[in-house]
């Protein structure tokens, strides 16, 4: 079986592994012109499905590496209010349990032995659905590639999705997300509150603002491993109404949403603005928060989707645990031995259940508890 892979973030990565410990040709199409071409998150936790599927379908290897070079995390969630006097701490489900990694670490392991079915620079620009129930792709370097199904692993604005299913009912809430991480310096340490240290800390405000905060501090360093090193750091994420961040938000420099987010939390206990101010200008990153509903069931074609591209949702710590869960279980069903749209559809029937049940988790703990 041939099968294209538009995406190689996290997702496609381990579906491609997965599918080539079973003899299958896979080719991953990635629009990015290198795996670290722009920044695309931090720190993140992926739950215990998310992890189960890496320890199944990645090489041993791989998966001991990504494990030896996780987050030293263990102080679970907390919440606060914005002068941190108190913190409440939160009760995880049972599933929640996993591995919190670095996703550029993550990701550079995954790939390192994909390089030859990977081509960068390569984004999808459409498909076409063949006689002989085959799929041509044509992406956006000119080129073309033929296979027998087409999975589209290309993130919440996923074009694949907008061809196969054009009424896919997304919404972009009325907040926006910058994304940033300031090096744990000994500074950085003192103004890091401790439940952030450990683990987990969301701090927000009754009026729509909130801060994300956790610290990433590597059980060992990448650089044993033959990858590029990395430094510990302090992931954060801070949301505000659309309105506070103003117009022309995705046409700001660096410099400037450093400063938006700082100016965003001012009011807020000082330590957490100076945290901000500290962070490194080359990893900030505008984002929406969009999410989603469960659209009408389609008829299996050799086009599937998966992690935000099959389900986007608000941010709150869960999407890559249940993207990687997506290309565990199809990886599981191509290598069944069932026919492939057949295999397709029992995904998707599954898929459809637990992500957009996902979904709705998420925007209730993207809420938070600030009420």
């Amino acid at each position: 079986m041939r099968v294209l892979i538009s995406g190689a973030g996290l997702a496609g990565p381990c579906l491609a592994h997965g599918l080539r410990q079973h003899g299958h040709d896979v080719r991953l199409f990635e629009r990015d012109a290198a795996i670290d071409a722009r920044a695309q998150g931090y720190r993140i936790h992926i739950n215990g499905d998310g992890d189960a599927a890496l320890r199944e379908w990645l090489p041993a290897e791989a998966y001991e590496q990504a494990v030896a070079t996780s987050c030293m995390a263990g102080g679970g969630v907390r919440m606060a209010g914005p002068d941190l006097r108190e913190f409440i701490e939160i009760e995880l489900p049972p599933d929640a349990a996993g591995i919190t990694v670095d996703r550029l670490t993550l990701r550079r392991i995954m790939l390192r032995d994909l390089m030859d079915s990977t081509r960068f620079g390569a984004g999808f620009s459409r498909y076409e659905l063949l006689d002989d129930g085959t799929v041509r792709v044509f992406l956006t370097d000119g080129s073309t590639a033929e296979g027998d199904l087409l999975v589209a692993a290309d993130g919440v604005n996923s074009g694949v999705r907008r061809q196969l299913l054009p009424d896919f009912p997304v919404t972009v809430l009325d907040s926006q997300l910058i994304y940033g991480r300031t090096p744990l310096t000994d500074q950085a340490r003192k103004l890091t509150p401790p439940p952030a240290l450990e683990g987990f800390l969301g701090v927000g405000s009754t009026d729509g603002r909130r801060l994300a905060l956790a610290a990433q501090r590597f059980r060992r360093n990448p650089a044993d491993f033959g990858l590029p090193p990395a430094d510990d750091y302090v992931m954060w994420g801070v949301t505000a109404p659309a309105d506070v961040c103003g117009p022309g938000f995705f046409e700001l420099g660096a410099a400037e949403l450093l400063e938006l987010a700082a100016q965003t939390i001012a009011d807020w206990a000082p330590s957490l603005s100076e945290l901000v101010r500290l962070g490194d200008l080359d990893h900030l990153m505008p984002a929406s928060v969009q999410t989603s509903e469960r659209p009408e069931s389609w008829s299996p074609v050799p086009v599937t989707l998966l992690g935000d591209a099959a389900h986007p949702m608000a941010p709150a710590g869960i999407s890559a645990g249940v993207a990687i869960h997506d290309a565990g279980l199809l990886a599981s069903r191509l290598v069944s031995g069932a026919p492939l749209l057949d295999a397709v559809r029992s995904y998707e029937t599954d898929m459809l259940d637990y992500g957009f049940a996902a979904v709705a988790t998420a925007t209730r703990n993207h809420a938070g508890n600030f009420q």
